[in-house]
């Protein structure tokens, strides 16, 4: 053997990394990193999206409040000046439970997201949502009409019922056509049920399932704003309480959202 020969003198398996099944193996290999780059890319578009939805929400019946506030400044009513900033107050404090529920919404989808079960009065967490959101509701000329049977309480989450509350009510708002809502909480056998009602642009049959889904939308944006993300946030949310969510409608009659919740569970967060 010829030591100088520079061709033997190279290990064999510099050849072999240059071979048509390496190069094939390298391009593959390429692609995969590519395609996990835009997933990754996604990802963060889809959680910029959530978060917007998350922090965009809560202001609408803030910013309002903040008006009633100077309204009420100005027209020197006292009561509903007290009224109003212990509503402004109420709102803050859920936000700032919102956002902090944020750093754990990325894990929705992974089913790492933990709550906090605590016993919750459901009636009067229900009804500070619609006291909340009724200057909101006025204002696109619909009003609330809560029937909520006193001293429904369940095992859950407050900020994460909150939530949800708020989403159906936000949802029915938007597309209520300025009717009537209703909200009802009831205790049902070992549950609770809280239905939001509205009587606005309807849904059909076919799209029952899909709006539950990520930044799916029962009608055209047209007029209305917003990614498609309440719903889906609620079904996950209500799924990890261990209960359901429902809807009901047809075009041009309305819709009925329905959460059914168990009283009591033992593990929250699985």
């Amino acid at each position: 053997m010829d030591e100088n020969d520079p061709k033997k003198s190279q290990p064999a398996q510099q050849y072999a990394a240059n071979s048509p099944a390496d190069n094939i193996r390298q391009e593959n290999q390429s692609e995969e990193l590519i395609l996990e780059l835009r997933e990754a890319i996604r990802a963060r578009d889809d959680f910029l999206a959530i978060v917007s939805h998350e922090l965009r929400n809560p202001l609408t019946p803030i910013l309002l409040c903040v008006e009633l506030i100077r309204n009420a400044e100005k027209s020197q009513d006292r009561a509903m000046l007290l009224q109003e900033l212990d509503r402004l107050e109420r709102q803050v404090k859920y936000f700032i439970g919102r956002t902090t529920m944020l750093l754990e919404v990325a894990q929705v989808s992974s089913g790492k997201l933990r709550l906090n079960s605590t016993v919750v009065n459901l009636s009067d967490l229900v009804s500070r949502v619609a006291e909340d959101y009724a200057p909101v509701a006025r204002r696109a000329g619909s009003e609330l009409q809560p029937r909520i049977q006193n001293n429904v309480s369940i095992e859950s989450d407050s900020v994460a019922l909150y939530e949800i509350v708020e989403n159906l009510l936000s949802n029915a708002i938007k597309y209520g056509l300025g009717k009537p809502i209703d909200i009802i909480v009831a205790a049902s056998g070992d549950g609770a049920e809280i239905k939001v009602r509205d009587r606005g642009v309807g849904i059909a049959g076919k799209d029952s399932a899909r709006i539950f889904e990520r930044f799916e939308r029962a009608v055209e944006r047209g007029g209305h704003a917003g990614f498609g993300i309440g719903l889906w946030l609620s079904r996950n949310l209500v799924t990890l309480m261990g209960g359901s969510i429902t809807v009901l409608g047809e075009p041009g009659l309305g819709s009925l959202f329905t959460v059914s919740l168990p009283l009591k569970q033992e593990k929250i967060d699985e």
